[in-house]
């Protein structure tokens, strides 16, 4: 499941090489921390708001599991590499639900192949 995420992540973000001020783009950049694993390391220790962000959609996927029940599975991956989400209230309404949108594309393998 995590690799389909991160390889559908990178395959998304090449539709916006011409356009990296497009809000979809922007509203999934914490999601390249899954890229990298180091750069989440450090990025977590400094506490960016990128970092935050993604800890956010994380925490609000996992206390509204009955809501987004399709991704269990993906936040099983997360946990199993540490990443369990964490509120910090620096993600809007509106982007959490953009991203769940883009990441469910990734699960029905929208951006797979």
């Amino acid at each position: 499941m995590f690799r389909i995420v991160k390889e559908s992540y990178e395959k998304f973000v090449l539709d916006f090489i011409d356009d990296k001020e497009s809000y979809r783009y922007l509203v999934m950049k914490p999601f390249e921390l899954l890229i990298d694993i180091n750069m989440l390391k450090k990025e977590k220790n400094l506490e960016t708001d990128r970092y935050k962000k993604l800890e956010d959609f994380v925490w609000r996927l996992s206390n509204n599991i009955e809501k987004y029940d399709n991704f269990k599975c993906f936040l099983w991956t997360l946990e199993s590499r540490g990443i369990y989400g964490k509120k910090y209230g620096i993600l809007s309404d509106e982007s959490f639900n953009e991203q769940v949108k883009i990441v469910d594309s990734f699960l029905r393998l929208s951006y797979w192949n």
